[in-house]
């Protein structure tokens, strides 16, 4: 009888330990989604998500960076990381890109993106965000960029000019997580630059430059299933000997701005926060064979974060 009861009490032991916890863990995050959304039972959870900068993860809709009106000669390999700091969320993410001359001053094509994030949201900014998982932390592979860059005008008395078409793929994920939109977008742009020189000077050059362009992304509003934006910026890069100081403000207004728009059926209106405007401070040191980047940035509408980031440029034809 003894024997009996043991046996009965391993087997149930090994029945409660190989038991579906990730099942039950998963019904009750659903439970408390349908609860914290007031969900109507019939919307699927995804068109809950808003697809906007002010309610997504740092890397998923980001200000793109001007091309500052000039295609460059070199062939380059980055490879960075980067900081991102915000009340509810802390991100980090390894950073890669590559530039490729295909014809020397006249063409160029770029790939960049992020490999992996990893990320760490409040329970409060989850809810805000309508995200599926409470606890709000955990990895997600990150969008692929690819861009052509063309010179329209360089190396005459008036500025450089150089037109950018840019696509984004929809290889992000954890749509769920609000992270990344998992949809494709687009932007093209104008950037124009001019030198100035300086001789045997302290400051060896100042660039000022600018751009103006589209910006795409797609959404899922029954009656918006794209949302415009116009692209803009404008920068100065300071050259001191083999140091280069950038300093940019850059951004793009969507078409809802702060109007309150009703995402889904019965859900309360929500501003949708889709004109991100950053402040950007980059210092680059050129060594012999990289350029050894530090940058910040500061989020100051809708894209409300501090950043920071590291990079390592390897000029791979640099003389």
């Amino acid at each position: 009888m003894k024997k009996s009861s043991t046996l009965t009490c391993w087997i149930g032991i090994l029945i409660i330990a190989f038991s579906p916890w990730e099942s039950i863990i998963c019904q009750d995050e659903a439970t408390w989604w349908n609860q914290t959304q007031q969900w109507d039972g019939i919307t699927p959870w995804q068109e809950y998500i808003i697809y906007s900068p002010g309610y997504l993860g740092p890397n998923a809709l980001p200000v793109p960076h001007s091309q500052k009106g000039i295609v460059k000669d070199s062939y380059e390999f980055q490879c960075g990381l980067e900081s991102h700091f915000s009340n509810g969320d802390k991100t980090q993410n390894l950073y890669l890109g590559f530039y490729l001359p295909i014809v020397k001053n006249l063409i160029a094509i770029e790939f960049y993106g992020i490999p992996v994030e990893h990320y760490d949201m409040a329970e409060t900014t989850v809810i805000e965000r309508r995200g599926r998982h409470k606890n709000g932390d955990g990895f997600a592979p990150g969008d692929l960029y690819f861009s052509t860059i063309v010179q329209i005008l360089r190396n005459r008395k008036l500025p450089d000019i150089a037109l950018r078409m840019a696509c984004k793929t929809a290889s992000g994920s954890k749509l769920s997580d609000a992270r990344f939109t998992d949809a494709p977008g687009y932007f093209f742009d104008i950037s124009t630059g001019k030198d100035l020189d300086f001789q045997n000077r302290w400051i060896n050059k100042l660039r000022f430059y600018g751009m103006i362009g589209f910006y795409a992304w797609q959404m899922n509003l029954p009656n918006n299933q794209q949302n415009d934006a116009i692209l803009y910026g404008a920068g100065l890069d300071i050259s001191i000997n083999k140091f280069r100081i950038n300093n940019a403000i850059e951004g793009y207004s969507g078409y809802f701005g702060n109007e309150e728009v009703i995402v889904v059926n019965k859900s309360a209106p929500v501003k949708y926060n889709d004109r991100p405007l950053v402040w950007r401070l980059q210092f680059t040191r050129k060594l012999k064979i990289l350029d050894l980047s530090l940058g910040y940035q500061a989020g100051l509408n809708d894209l409300k974060y501090q950043s920071i980031n590291i990079s390592f440029i390897f000029l791979l034809n640099r003389n």
